[in-house]
């Protein structure tokens, strides 16, 4: 039990601690309700055996010859039927009983005779038969005809299996009833649940919009004890939006900061070289050089929205805008590009880093292509592919490696695909590479569209 309810849904740990609270508050009640009414049979049993009890004494009397007589008429039959069920007997100390028809010829041995007059005593002892009795016993005087008093101990008693009958024939409807009860609380239980836990249902529509980006923040009304959370989660989506503008402030004026500097040392080398210091121009240009590409990376990264999933970004404008710019790139023009992309995609990335991730892959794939691009999206993947040299399968681990480049004479740093590869693990989608169709390298990106 403790492992189911500390898991699942919290929907099944209520459904789960309402029906053991409702089993066992049932359980309790139903074995209450059953003792109550065999007390309240057993009264009733000693309640009829009283007026029985009456009604025999009243008819007892001594004769003139001294002898106990009964002349009561009791209203039940079964004291006239023998082992009828009804028994009464008249005991007086050194005299035979007195007993009803229905003893036959079997007597009570009454365990602990009352003492005094108006002591009542009520006992489960042996009966004609063997059967089990409820036996009521009570002292009582009666005169004989010189006026002594003659001590009696009456016993009037009923065959206790008939009690039990009784008893057993409330206890079937009782369990019907409270199997009945079980399963409507059970059901009104379910119904209080259901309710109650439509506001979560409503909470999680709200974040799960808010993650896949068809809203900013989480909109609506919301009962008291979720608005708490709604207000926190609101402000940790604003908090996050301006730490990451922030970070891309501080990008921004880093780059323009360093240009002047790397721009100086690029003409000092270059300057040094026109006076034959080639030597000492290569090293500057190569320490500018990787501080340029450093500083690229680190500012790319910077850029990025730390995988904050609450953006949605429509693909198709972003793929146009990068083709378009790259038309104007060496050799764009002479490229034929192929767009497959449905009009109404959106994936749940950044706008920033989508044209990031865009113009690397689709760069990349410019640089290398003879004369033909594709980018495509079949709502799972997004793929970029070109018709150039390929790459061979051993240096495919590679090429995702910062400053890698697959072809010296191409243009670039080597960084283009290592970026992608961060955005890969700040997103958390997946990325491989395969031979094109067209020839060359298809780069795979399991971005799937979003709704």
């Amino acid at each position: 039990m403790s492992g189911l309810l500390s898991g699942g849904t919290l929907r099944i740990r209520l459904i789960l601690l309402a029906a053991v609270a409702i089993s066992v508050l049932l359980a309790i009640a139903g074995m209450s309700l059953a003792y109550l009414f065999e007390k309240h049979v057993e009264r009733f049993v000693v309640g009829e055996l009283t007026t029985h009890f009456e009604q025999l004494a009243g008819g007892l009397s001594f004769g003139t010859d001294g002898k106990l007589q009964s002349t009561a008429r009791l209203s039940d039959p079964r004291f006239t039927q023998p082992q009828g069920g009804m028994y009464w007997q008249v005991d007086e100390k050194g005299q035979p009983s007195l007993r009803s028809r229905s003893m036959w010829d079997e007597s009570f041995a009454v365990p602990t005779p009352p003492d005094e007059p108006e002591e009542d005593h009520a006992h489960i002892m042996p009966g004609p038969g063997g059967v089990e009795v409820l036996a009521l016993e009570k002292l009582i005087y009666i005169p004989d005809s010189k006026g002594t008093e003659h001590p009696l101990v009456i016993t009037v008693g009923m065959e206790r299996e008939r009690v039990q009958q009784t008893i057993s024939g409330f206890k079937t409807p009782l369990m019907a009833g409270m199997a009945v009860l079980y399963a409507a609380l059970l059901a009104a239980t379910l119904l209080v649940i259901v309710l109650g836990l439509r506001p979560m249902r409503n909470l999680h529509k709200a974040v799960e919009a808010l993650r896949t980006g068809r809203s900013s923040r989480i909109a609506g009304e919301h009962p008291e004890e979720v608005e708490t959370l709604v207000g926190e989660v609101n402000a940790l989506v604003e908090a996050r939006e301006k730490q990451l503008e922030r970070a891309r402030q501080r990008a921004g004026n880093l780059a323009h900061g360093l240009k002047t500097p790397l721009t100086v040392l690029s003409t000092t080398a270059t300057h040094l070289a026109s006076t034959g210091q080639t030597e000492q121009a290569r090293n500057i240009r190569l320490a500018a050089d990787q501080m340029r590409d450093l500083v690229d990376r680190e500012l790319a990264r910077s850029r990025m929205s730390a995988g904050v999933s609450s953006h949605r970004s429509a693909l198709l404008p972003a793929v146009e805008r990068v083709v378009e710019t790259l038309r104007r790139a060496p050799r764009g023009d002479q490229i034929t590009w192929t767009v497959e992309v449905p009009q109404a995609t959106h994936i749940s990335i950044d706008g920033t880093d989508l044209l990031e991730l865009l113009g690397n892959l689709i760069d990349n794939a410019r640089k290398h292509a003879k004369s033909a691009v594709r980018i495509s999206h079949d709502g799972k993947v997004l793929a970029v592919e070109d018709d150039g040299a390929g790459v061979s399968p051993e240096k495919i681990p590679s090429i995702t490696r910062r400053g890698v480049k697959l072809d010296a004479l191409a243009p670039g740093s080597g960084l283009g695909l290592s970026i992608v590869s961060d955005l890969a693990d700040v997103y958390g989608f997946n990325l491989s590479l395969e031979k094109s169709e067209l020839g060359g390298l298809k780069v795979l990106a399991s971005i799937p569209a979003i709704v």
